[in-house]
């Protein structure tokens, strides 16, 4: 008897350990679809961003949540990331000279600087454009008046679930 429960523990380790690596195995995989995309620590955009992940990069979907999927990167990373950024299917092109092209087009995003130039008002090119172009004054600090104007978070948020834009788009 005491063999047979020795074998019959041993059986349902082994039975065990298998389904362990056949779920594994068959965990569901989404690929990034854009260029880059940022991985968020809540379900929204205005949550802290804890990676960026790139095209093609295989994700582990653990969990969805319409439109978002929580996701585990290659490196444990754990996050949020808008399902319209994703696939199912790895995005085909490998290595081909045609393929880079096509990525580096591939939704890109705006530069740091240029983002943060608008918060700043007019750059210094801007400027310089404005005054040899005889632009008046008043309207130069006008469009720095509407470039450091914000708007709350939440309203931003609202006016994205409503209109069903960016990530709530369906």
């Amino acid at each position: 008897m005491n063999v047979l429960t020795r074998r019959m523990r041993i059986g349902l380790i082994w039975l065990a350990c298998l389904g362990v690596l056949v779920s594994v195995a068959y965990a569901e995989k989404a690929y990034v679809q854009s260029k880059s995309a940022p991985l968020w620590a809540g379900k929204t955009s205005l949550s802290q961003t804890v990676a960026t992940v790139q095209f093609g990069q295989e994700l582990e979907v653990l969990r969805k949540e319409e439109p978002w999927l929580e996701v585990r990167t290659s490196d444990g990373v754990t996050g949020w990331v808008s399902a319209n950024r994703t696939s199912a299917t790895q995005p085909s092109g490998g290595e081909s000279l045609f393929a880079k092209a096509g990525q580096t087009f591939r939704q890109t995003e705006a530069a740091p600087v240029t983002a943060s130039a608008g918060a700043r008002g007019l750059d210094k090119v801007s400027e310089e454009y404005a005054n040899r172009s005889s632009i008046p004054k008043q309207y130069q600090d006008t469009v720095d008046r509407m470039a450091a104007y914000r708007i709350p978070d939440p309203e931003v948020e609202g006016f994205l679930k409503d209109g069903r834009l960016g990530e709530y788009a369906q």
